[in-house]
């Protein structure tokens, strides 16, 4: 029998950066309302700094989180990554382990439980590292830096900014805001290692900034999300090569709008109807109609999360609500996912400083 809830992990900053000021805790669970979408915290996991990223094991028994912290740290030779155990009503903390450079801002797990892969902004790094038999994290077995810088004042250096597994799992996809690339990799899990793709990235309009990425559920098809020029790109994929083909860049802002801008995340319905972008700064979630066959994006509308800087948002996994992470205001607002892909307000629940959204199925 289906539960009534859900749960859900909100990562926060946990204390004043170069650009944010945490208030955060540390991660925070939350019960969600499978019908109303409300959510009613229950649990704040402390002892861990800057968890602004989150991610949890395919059999929900673990959950993963960055430490994000930077070069300032004198007592830091690299961020972290932490790994707990989930037992549906508490976290445990296994173990941590280096993400080698610091700032790691993003990571993903296989579904068969076999590594986490985490990138680092600063330093321009990726690694990849081993799970252990209890959910706990080994040293990395493969670790790569990237090298370059691109035509943007803050593309003078690598900044991977997210690292996304193919659907069927053989490839890895790194979007790097510093090199207006997208790194392709196939994935060596018995060896633990990463080897170059042909062609071995995808290249973005200079000045882009690639930073969050999503496969289509159903279609061979992936989006990006630009950070620096507020676009996202469709591109089209091939399962036998992992290449990339762009096929649209659509804008993330309204035409009219003058401000300063930057984009953050990028998701997709599970139905693979809506996709949605979020833009700082003129602090909205974008939304577009997708095309299966074509992959083209039609837009539907821009919507306000009533708050600043949302750095993060999530889908429901049912499809029905969008929450989306206010980082600056201290607020998740909980939109209606209408059968036409327009965002309707439903709620907000109060929490410092969120900067990610992790459901359980």
């Amino acid at each position: 029998m289906e539960t009534t809830t859900r749960t859900a992990f909100i990562g926060t900053y946990t204390r004043k950066e170069g650009h944010v000021d945490g208030k955060g805790a540390g991660i925070y669970v939350f019960n969600q309302d499978r019908t109303s979408g409300n959510l009613k915290q229950v649990l704040v996991q402390e002892g861990i700094e800057n968890p602004s990223f989150l991610i949890t094991s395919q059999d929900e028994k673990y959950l993963y989180a960055v430490a994000e912290v930077g070069p300032e740290e004198e007592k830091n030779s690299a961020g972290y990554v932490v790994a707990y155990a989930w037992d549906g009503r508490q976290l445990q903390k296994i173990n941590q382990q280096l993400s080698h450079a610091f700032s790691p801002c993003h990571l993903t797990t296989d579904s068969l439980g076999r590594y986490v892969f985490v990138t680092n902004y600063v330093g321009g790094t990726i690694a990849m590292l081993p799970i252990d038999a209890n959910g706990g994290l080994k040293p990395a077995s493969e670790v790569i830096r990237f090298e370059g810088k691109s035509v943007h004042p803050r593309q003078d250096a690598s900044h991977p900014h997210s690292v996304n597994r193919s659907p069927d799992e053989r490839f890895l996809y790194v979007p790097d805001l510093g090199l207006d690339k997208i790194h392709i990799f196939q994935i060596d899990y018995h060896n633990g290692r990463l080897i170059p793709a042909n062609p071995a990235f995808a290249a973005m309009q200079p000045g882009a900034g690639p930073r969050h990425f999503t496969f289509h559920p159903t279609e061979p098809l992936a989006y990006v999300i630009n950070e620096l020029n507020g676009t996202i790109t469709a591109m089209r994929w091939d399962k036998a090569t992992g290449r990339l083909d762009t096929l649209q860049t659509v804008p993330t802002l309204p035409a009219d709008f003058k401000g300063e801008n930057t984009t953050s995340d990028i998701h997709i319905t599970p139905d693979g109807q809506f996709l949605y972008g979020a833009n700082r700064g003129h602090d909205s979630v974008v939304g577009y109609k997708i095309d299966k066959s074509s992959g083209q994006l039609t837009l539907i509308g821009h919507t306000s999360t009533r708050g600043e800087v949302p750095r993060n948002f999530a889908i429901s996994p049912d499809g029905q609500f969008l929450y989306a992470a206010n980082q600056n205001t201290d607020n998740i607002l909980i939109f209606n996912i209408q059968n036409n892909g327009t965002l309707q307000y439903r709620d907000e629940v109060k929490t410092p400083t969120p900067v990610c959204v992790q459901f359980l199925k």
